[in-house]
C-alpha cells in the first residue's frame, strides 16, 4: 500500500485543549483535556504600536514601536452526549460560570496544536456561549485572550509523529 505525503492540512488536524489552573505552573503533558467536538479553531495576534517618529527618523517613514501584544483564541463546536469530551466541556462551562478554582477569575491554560506549531498560553476566558434551538444541534463557542502570567507564552514546533 502506498503512503502518500500531503503538503497541506485541514482544520480537523488542529487540536484545542485546556487545563484549569493558575498561571504560575505550566500544565504537564497528561494534564491537557480536549475541549470537545470542534468545528472552528482560531488563533489571532495583534500588536499595539506607538509612533516614535522624530526629526532624526530615516527617510520619510514613521518609526513605530511595538508595545503590547494581544493573543486570542476562539473555538466553536457542537455538544454531544457521549463523545469522550462531554464531561470536559461541562467542567469548562462550570468553571467559567463559577471560577472559584482560580480565585474568582475565569482563567485557564489553553493549547492549540497545529501540524507545524503548538501554542500554549494562560488565558482569560472572555466569552462562552451555548445555544440550543429546538430544531438544531446544541452548539458552543468560546473566546479567550492571553493574560499576565510569569511563564509567558510557549510556541514550539509540533513534533512529527
Amino acid at each position: 500500500m502506498a503512503n502518500c505525503s500531503l503538503d497541506k492540512y485541514v482544520g480537523r488536524e488542529v487540536a484545542a485543549e485546556f487545563f484549569i489552573g493558575c498561571g504560575d505552573v505550566r500544565p504537564g503533558p497528561a494534564d491537557w483535556l480536549p475541549i470537545g467536538s470542534l468545528r472552528d479553531k482560531g488563533l489571532s495576534t495583534e500588536w499595539d504600536t506607538v509612533d516614535a517618529t522624530a526629526d532624526d527618523s530615516l527617510g520619510s517613514f514613521r518609526a513605530n514601536l511595538a508595545t503590547y501584544q494581544t493573543l486570542s483564541l476562539s473555538v466553536s463546536g457542537v455538544c454531544k452526549r457521549a463523545d469522550g469530551t462531554a464531561s470536559n466541556q461541562t467542567a469548562l462551562t462550570k468553571h467559567v460560570l463559577v471560577p472559584s478554582a482560580t480565585g474568582g477569575q475565569p482563567v485557564a491554560w489553553f493549547r492549540l496544536t497545529y501540524p507545524d506549531i503548538t501554542v500554549e498560553a494562560f488565558m482569560l476566558i472572555s466569552s462562552l456561549e451555548r445555544t440550543g434551538t429546538y430544531d438544531d444541534l446544541v452548539t458552543f463557542s468560546l473566546e479567550a485572550s492571553v493574560t499576565e502570567s510569569p511563564l509567558g507564552v510557549f510556541v514550539e514546533d509540533t513534533p512529527i509523529v
